[in-house]
């Protein structure tokens, strides 16, 4: 037909041989022929804009890893080098360890001059510091790991540095405050100019440290804006996964653990500091500084057993401050310990007085949460340890507590603050002493005269927490403790009045509606979320509205202001004045004899007084 046009002559097929062979892609020829015409003078372009892409990757990551888990692939932490002149680390002697009834074989067989086979070779304790060559890579490595300190600049650190030592470290000296400046001068060392080959002995586990203790001193107050102090965590190498990966932990690490716990206690997060008091006390029992061989054996200079020794006594507080703070179990037990360990010197020191309140503490509370059926020892145990805490508080001054490094002057807001949190800490112990001694709580409310003596025992709390708060600065280490204890003298009294509102209201609610009123003010300072002050006092309120319990017309004042602070006063008398000293009667002879049958041994008895003598 017309107006078809031919067909296309037919391809030719091509050859088995050549179906295999590749066929040329477009993209090379174009490519082949872009490189023949263009422009050699693009060259520098094309190095230039490969460099600026690169840059601009670089940026990208470097701000997508704030996003990122801060955890995951981290580098190695470097840790101390092992000194082989030191000592075996000493496990528990007990028959249960095969190798310990070795050593008494051995032992046997020396005794009768019979031939035993040689000890083993055993792992080695860390040294403290040790002088090294390093490469420039390594130092290199080590200025990138101390840039948050950097950052902060010399001036800067050395203030905070001087803040830790006046505020924290009479609270909790849990690194050597010697050591703590020797970090930071060699820290700020390394950026002097010096040859190719390097000598210092600064580790990243010393950077890690100074990062913790600058975080801590910039939380207490000063600069909770920081990258430290707003998360310490992204900026540390150290983590517990890269701490329990280790064959054998350091004292360092359980430097950081302390320092972590206090971190997490001033960002009200009580769990996590619980957990990481929990971490400094389990890496402290492998260790071994909870046992007095290990500082009999151990070689080290007596300025880093000292140090080793506060650093246990932190430890050891801290484990029981957190378990009362958060509610959860503690991790130091005291027939685990050597008791001996815990006697520091000055025995008047702040923190020696917390570990004898945190012992007869801690028993009390397991002694009043035990059966029932154990209702009549235990009330007898928990009427003596009230004698035994009595003649303890008896033998404390009027002077301030004693620092455990005569050259440390903490401030004075801190010493008055730090006891009259004394005062009401024992004050609480003794309350809840005096619960115990019913056997629970129901036992005493039903009885009218007991339950208007806890009612008096409330009141009195709020009258110190409200000295405590009102009259002064106060540490925030110890605010969040203090009102705990506050919440729990309010439920006292709403368990009370609850019992009969008419008899015991009106003796309430002066003291009740102060405190809720004090709380309802100090809500912007208390911002712990297990806390949650403004979910409290609206509860607080409800139960008070229901148990017929209104606000008064015109609040009642609890402090007599005329007496002041105390800073005067005899501690002991202060402490013994209007308590319930008064209402408990001394424990008779029998008691003692009965000591036996509520498994009382010298291992639990308060270290700072002999009440024997």
């Amino acid at each position: 037909m017309e107006g078809i046009t031919p067909s296309a002559p037919p391809r030719a097929k091509r050859s088995p041989g050549a179906l295999r062979e590749p066929r040329p892609r477009k993209r090379e020829k174009y490519a082949r022929m872009a490189c023949n015409i263009g422009s050699q003078a693009t060259q520098p372009d094309l190095e230039l804009s490969v460099s600026r892409i690169n840059d601009i990757c670089e940026q990208m990551q470097q701000s997508m890893a704030r996003f990122t888990n801060p955890h995951i692939n981290r580098p190695c932490l470097q840790r101390k080098k092992l000194n082989d002149n030191k000592p075996a680390q000493l496990k528990t002697q007990s028959v249960t360890n095969f190798k310990y009834t070795m050593s008494l074989t051995r032992t046997v067989l020396e005794a009768e001059r019979l031939p035993s086979p040689p000890p083993p070779s055993t792992a080695t304790y860390p040294s403290i510091a040790v002088d090294e060559f390093r490469s420039p890579d390594t130092l290199i490595t080590l200025l990138q790991h101390a840039r948050p300190i950097f950052d902060l600049g010399h001036e800067k650190v050395t203030q905070l540095l001087a803040v830790f030592k006046n505020e924290i470290y009479p609270l909790h000296p849990c690194i050597s405050l010697e050591l703590a400046q020797d970090l930071v001068d060699s820290l700020f060392s390394l950026l002097n100019p010096v040859p190719h080959g390097v000598t210092y002995n600064v580790e990243i586990i010393d950077v890690e440290i100074m990062k913790s203790v600058m975080a801590v001193a910039l939380l207490t107050g000063y600069d909770a804006q920081s990258p430290l102090a707003a998360d310490l965590e992204s900026q540390l190498v150290w983590s517990v996964d890269s701490c329990l990966d280790q064959e054998q932990p350091q004292i360092e690490d359980i430097i950081i653990a302390a320092l972590l716990s206090l971190y997490f206690e001033l960002k009200h997060r009580p769990v996590k500091a619980w957990r990481m008091a929990g971490i400094a006390a389990k890496l402290s029992l492998e260790v071994g500084i909870h046992q007095k061989r290990f500082f009999d054996d151990v070689q080290l200079h007596p300025d880093q057993i000292t140090a080793c020794r506060h650093l246990f006594a932190c430890v050891y507080d801290m484990d029981k401050r957190c378990s009362f703070y958060s509610g959860l179990p503690w991790t130091l037990h005291d027939q685990e310990i050597d008791m001996s360990v815990l006697q520091l010197e000055p025995q008047e020191s702040y923190l020696s007085t917390m570990i004898s309140l945190d012992r007869n503490l801690s028993e009390t509370l397991v002694i009043i949460n035990a059966p029932s059926s154990l209702s009549k020892d235990s009330s007898e145990r928990v009427e003596f340890l009230g004698f035994q805490l009595q003649k303890f508080v008896s033998s404390m001054t009027a002077e301030n507590f004693t620092p455990l490094e005569p050259s440390i002057a903490s401030p004075p807001w801190l010493q008055v603050a730090l006891k009259r949190f004394t005062r009401l800490r024992v004050h609480h112990i003794k309350v809840l002493a005096y619960i115990g001694t019913f056997g629970s709580i129901g036992n005493l409310i039903s009885q009218p005269q007991s339950a208007k003596c806890l009612i008096a025992f409330a009141a009195a709390s709020v009258d110190m927490y409200i000295e405590l708060v009102t009259n002064g600065r106060t540490s925030a280490l110890i605010l969040p403790s203090a009102t705990k204890i506050l919440l729990s003298s309010l439920s006292f009294m709403l368990l009370a009045v609850s019992q009969s509102p008419a008899e015991y209201g009106p003796i309430c609610v002066g003291p009740f509606h102060t405190a809720i009123d004090m709380l309802g003010n100090m809500q912007g300072s208390i911002q712990d979320p297990s806390l949650d002050i403004p979910g409290t006092l609206e509860e607080l309120r409800r139960f008070a509205e229901i148990i017929q319990l209104p606000p008064p017309k015109q609040s009642l004042p609890l402090l007599d202001h005329e007496r002041g602070a105390g800073n005067n006063a005899d501690l002991g008398q202060e402490f013994g004045e209007g308590n319930m000293s008064a209402e408990l009667q001394t424990p008779s002879s029998d008691i003692f004899t009965m000591l036996g049958d509520v498994s009382m041994g010298p291992p639990d008895m308060l270290y700072g007084n002999d009440v024997f003598i």
